[in-house]
C-alpha cells in the first residue's frame, strides 16, 4: 500500500489528506493542533503535531518509507528547505511542494522538485477553457 506524508494542513493539505486516506496510508504533519483537528473523523491516517523543520519529526512521520511527500505549508522557504532535505537525505523521488511566489517557483524548479503554483494552475485551466 502507498505511503504518503503531507506537511501543511491548510485547505489543500486537508482535502488531499482526506481523499488519499481512503485508499492509502497517510501521515499529516502540522504545527497547528487546530488545523490537525479540522481533519475530523473522516481522516483515516496518522496526525503529527510538530514542526517539519525538526528532523526528528520527519523520522516519526516515517519519511524514509514514504512513496510521496507533499509540502503544502503557506511558507515557500520552509517548503523548499524541507523538500531539499527529504530529496537528498532520504532519497524520496516524488516530492511536490506548494510555491506561491512566481520568482521562487522558477528557482525551485531548478532544484529538481515538483512545483505546484496556484497561479500557473489557474492560468492553464482558464487557457484550456478559452480554446
Amino acid at each position: 500500500m502507498r505511503y504518503t506524508v503531507i506537511v501543511g494542513c491548510g485547505k489543500i493539505g486537508r482535502e488531499l489528506a482526506l481523499q488519499l486516506s481512503k485508499t492509502e496510508n497517510v501521515v499529516m504533519v502540522d504545527k497547528n493542533s487546530r488545523a490537525l483537528n479540522s481533519l475530523g473523523d473522516d481522516f483515516n491516517g496518522k496526525k503529527i503535531w510538530a514542526d517539519a523543520l525538526d528532523m526528528n519529526t520527519l523520522d516519526v512521520a516515517g519519511i524514509k518509507d514514504a512513496n510521496t511527500v507533499f509540502l503544502l505549508t503557506g511558507n515557500d522557504n520552509l517548503n523548499l528547505v524541507v523538500g531539499k532535505v527529504i530529496k537528498r537525505k532520504y532519497g524520496i523521488k516524488k516530492v511536490s511542494l506548494l510555491v506561491n511566489d512566481d520568482i521562487k517557483r522558477k528557482i525551485f524548479q531548478e532544484v529538481g522538485l515538483t512545483i505546484i503554483n496556484r497561479t500557473n494552475l489557474m492560468v492553464g485551466v482558464l487557457k484550456k477553457g478559452s480554446a
